[in-house]
C-alpha cells in the first residue's frame, strides 16, 4: 500500500472510499456511524430474547432437529454451532455447502467438529460444473464471481432446513464485523436474475437459486447469534482452539474460501479499495484488532499485482483475463432493479416473525 494514502486515525479505510470524510480528530465517517450504532447495546437484555426465541422452537421441528446451524467450518459458524449445542441445549443440524471453493483442510474441520459435537451433518454438493458456468457468468457481467453465491448459499440454507423439516436457523454472521460495505455491494435475487438471464432460464436456476419467497419469509426463522450475544472474537478463537482444535488466529479471516484472493483483487479493481481492508477495518473499528497489525496483514494481502493463480481459478470459470478489460467501469448496480423501501420492508417482516 502507497504510505501516501491517507487513512482513518482509527481504522484502517483510505481517503478513496466513498463520503469517507474526517473529524477534526482523523476519524471516518465509518467509525462515527459504527459507534452511534453499536455502542450503548443491552447485551443481557439481548441474550435474555435469544434465550426466550430458542424456548419458543426448542422441540417444535417437524424432525428431531430443534434447528439447523449453517456450517462452513469458518470461526462464526463453528461458534455458533458450538453455543447452541452446549451453552443453550439444542439439538441443531449442521449444514455445510461445498460449493467447490472450499480447502480440503476447512471440509476435513467441518467433518470432525461436527463428530466431536456430536451433531449431525448434512452437506450438500450442487454439480461444481454447473456451479462454475454460473460463477464464470457473473464475472463476465457484473465483474465479480461472489455475486453467485450471495445468492446460492442463503437458498441452500433455507432448502435445506425445509427438507429436513426445520423452522429455526441460526446463522453466525456477525453484521459488526463482516458487513459489506453498502456503497459496493448489493445484490438479491432480481439483481441476480438481470444478471443470469442473458444465459440462463428460470427452470435451470429455480433449485439452486430460487427458493419459494413465501416459505422463506413465514416458514422459517432466521437470525445472527452475533446480534443477541456479544461477539468477542480472541475468546472465540480461544474456545475454538481449546475445545475442538480449531488452530487458527485473528490473522487466518476468510481464508476457507480459496477464491478469496481472486476476489478481492478484482474488488478492489473495480472499486479501489480491497475486501480485506473493509474486513479488517471493521475488525480495527470494533476492537478486535490492533490497527498497525491490521496495515501489516492488508499490506501483505492486497497486492497490487495478479495474485499467484488467478489465471487457473478464472479459467476453471471459463475465463481469462479479457474479463478485466474495463472491469472499473462495472457496477452491480447497474442490474438492480427492486424497490429499497420494498427490500427493507420484507426484512423488517422477516424479522419481526415469532
Amino acid at each position: 500500500m502507497a504510505e501516501e494514502v491517507r487513512r482513518c486515525s482509527r481504522c484502517i479505510l483510505p481517503e478513496n472510499y466513498p463520503d469517507v470524510d474526517y473529524d477534526e480528530k482523523g476519524v471516518c465517517r465509518v467509525c462515527r456511524e459504527f459507534d452511534a450504532r453499536y455502542s450503548n447495546i443491552d447485551w443481557i437484555e439481548k441474550e435474555k430474547k435469544l434465550s426466550a426465541m430458542l424456548d419458543r422452537y426448542r422441540g417444535k421441528g417437524k424432525g428431531k432437529y430443534d434447528c439447523m446451524v449453517p456450517f462452513s467450518g469458518g470461526k462464526d459458524s463453528t461458534y455458533a454451532l458450538w453455543l447452541l449445542k452446549n451453552r443453550y441445549g439444542m439439538n441443531p443440524l449442521a449444514f455445510n455447502l461445498d460449493n467447490g471453493f472450499s480447502e480440503d483442510g476447512a471440509l476435513l474441520f467441518v467433518r470432525k467438529a461436527a463428530e466431536r459435537l456430536n451433531v449431525d451433518l448434512y452437506t450438500y454438493s450442487p454439480s461444481k460444473d454447473f456451479l462454475y458456468e454460473v460463477y464464470g457468468h457473473a464475472l463476465r457481467e457484473s465483474g465479480e464471481f461472489c455475486t453467485a453465491c450471495v445468492v446460492l448459499i442463503p437458498t441452500a440454507i433455507f432448502r435445506a432446513a425445509d427438507i429436513h423439516g426445520i423452522r429455526l436457523i441460526a446463522g453466525g454472521f456477525s453484521d459488526m464485523t463482516e458487513a459489506p460495505p453498502p456503497e459496493f455491494a448489493y445484490i438479491d435475487r432480481v439483481c441476480f436474475w438481470n444478471i443470469m438471464k442473458s444465459r440462463f432460464t428460470k427452470k435451470q436456476l429455480a433449485w439452486d437459486f430460487f427458493f419459494p419467497s413465501w416459505k422463506r419469509m413465514f416458514g422459517v426463522k432466521y437470525f445472527n447469534l452475533p446480534d443477541y450475544i456479544e461477539w468477542d472474537l480472541p475468546e472465540i478463537y480461544d474456545t475454538l482452539n481449546r475445545e475442538l482444535d480449531f488452530s487458527k488466529n485473528l490473522s487466518d479471516i476468510r481464508y476457507d474460501c480459496l477464491g478469496t484472493p481472486y476476489s478481492s483483487y478484482l474488488f478492489k479493481k473495480r472499486n479501489g479499495i480491497g475486501k480485506y481492508e473493509f474486513l479488517y477495518a471493521n475488525m480495527v473499528r470494533a476492537g478486535l484488532i490492533d490497527r498497525d497489525e491490521a496495515l501489516r496483514i492488508v499490506a501483505e494481502r492486497e497486492s497490487q499485482d495478479i495474485p499467484e493463480g488467478f489465471d487457473e481459478f478464472i479459467g476453471r470459470l471459463g475465463c481469462d483475463r479479457s474479463i478485466l478489460k474495463d472491469i472499473e467501469k462495472i457496477s452491480i448496480f447497474d442490474f438492480k432493479s427492486r424497490n429499497k423501501s420494498f427490500r427493507k420492508l420484507a426484512i423488517k417482516i422477516r424479522e419481526m416473525l415469532p
